[in-house]
Order: C-alpha cells, then sequence, then structure tokens
C-alpha cells in the first residue's frame, strides 16, 4: 500500500503541474490555474509526507 500511496501523491504533483502549465484546459483565468495547481501539489506534498511516517513509523513498531 505504500507503493500506491506514493504513485498517488506523484500523481497529484504531476497533474498541478500540468494544471499551471498547460495551455490545454478550460480555465480561463490564469489566477484560478494558479491556485488549483497549487493546491493539486500541496496536497501531493502532503500525502507523501504522511505516508513516509506512517511507514517509518510501521517500520519501527515491527523492529520492536
Amino acid at each position: 500500500m505504500t507503493l500506491v500511496g506514493y504513485a498517488v501523491a506523484a500523481l497529484f504533483i504531476l497533474v498541478g503541474f500540468y494544471v499551471i502549465f498547460s495551455k490545454k484546459l478550460a480555465i480561463e483565468s490564469k489566477e484560478m490555474r494558479n491556485i488549483l495547481g497549487i493546491v493539486a501539489i500541496g496536497y501531493g506534498v502532503f500525502r507523501s509526507v504522511i505516508i513516509y511516517q506512517k511507514s517509518k513509523h510501521r517500520n519501527e513498531e515491527d523492529e520492536s
């Protein structure tokens, strides 16, 4: 499950960059694209940190 979690987090980060830099989206306002992209990137980073912490905690419990 850890690998799937990291993949989803990476997908959110990639989607965030796509939203910011893509010219093909129907969102007219550059500000709205930036906000949506930054939120997606932030959520992806947040998910990856949470997954890392849970994985580290699980490994510490297995060692004890």
